[in-house]
């Protein structure tokens, strides 16, 4: 059987951040704009300078549905070159595992209020002396209660009470109870104590009914994240 003499022709994928794009066969191209392409190929998906690299940002999830959401805010921030430790409370590991978070941050996720193997200062302290940034999301009722009305009975609140860096809080609920005049009250209070509220967003909420109480998406957290730290709002 007669072999294909015919030169291989190999498409050419320029790999750019928004995607593969297939370019004319290589060897139809001139050598500049093969050359060219190579170097496209190989830097365009180096990590883009960001605001928030070398920053240590604790990322504190709190018992929802929606701490699926703050998976991917995790893996974001690791995109950004910051360096990430992950908070877990109790009701947050019914829903996502403590293995996600370390797998992301390739660090221990924190969990215990007491944990002297790991924290011998203990957690609340020494997360709290290392964060240049806190963003809790989700942000329960629960939590934002807590932190309003200053208890400290668990890793987060004690943690909340311990730090010195921007807080930022991701809400995420039921319509009816992010309406509730209560959270409410916490809200105004939290806002007045200077910590920011990343509102929720309207949409399809995990009871089955649509209305606000939606966690907003991580691109929004992060923009936040770096707005909080840019250097014009330190």
């Amino acid at each position: 059987m007669a072999s294909d003499s015919r030169p291989e022709q190999t498409v050419h994928k320029v790999c750019c951040r928004g995607g593969l794009q297939e370019c004319e066969p290589r060897n139809t191209l001139p050598v500049q704009i093969r050359l060219a392409l190579h170097f496209i190929c190989r830097f365009s998906n180096s990590p883009m300078p960001s605001s928030l690299a070398g920053r240590e940002i604790v990322v504190a999830v709190g018992g929802g549905i929606a701490a699926y959401k703050a998976a991917a805010l995790t893996s974001s921030l690791v995109q950004s070159q910051a360096g990430v430790s992950a908070l877990l409370t109790a009701n947050a590991r019914r829903f996502i595992g403590v293995a996600t978070f370390a797998a992301l941050t390739g660090r221990p996720v924190a969990t215990k209020s007491f944990d002297p193997g790991r924290f011998p200062l203990g957690a609340h302290i020494e997360l709290a002396q290392r964060a240049d940034l806190i963003v809790i999301a989700p942000a329960t009722a629960d939590v934002l209660a807590k932190a309003a009305q200053g208890i400290a009975d668990d890793l987060l609140s004690t943690l909340l009470l311990c730090a010195e860096c921007p807080v930022l809080l991701a809400p995420a609920m039921n319509a009816a109870m992010w309406a509730k005049p209560a959270v409410q009250r916490n809200v105004q209070q939290l806002v007045a104590d200077g910590l920011t509220i990343i509102p929720p967003e309207e949409g399809w909420l995990s009871c089955r009914q649509s209305g606000s109480g939606r966690m907003a998406e991580p691109d929004t957290i992060v923009a936040a994240i770096e707005a909080a730290v840019a250097p014009s709002a330190s």
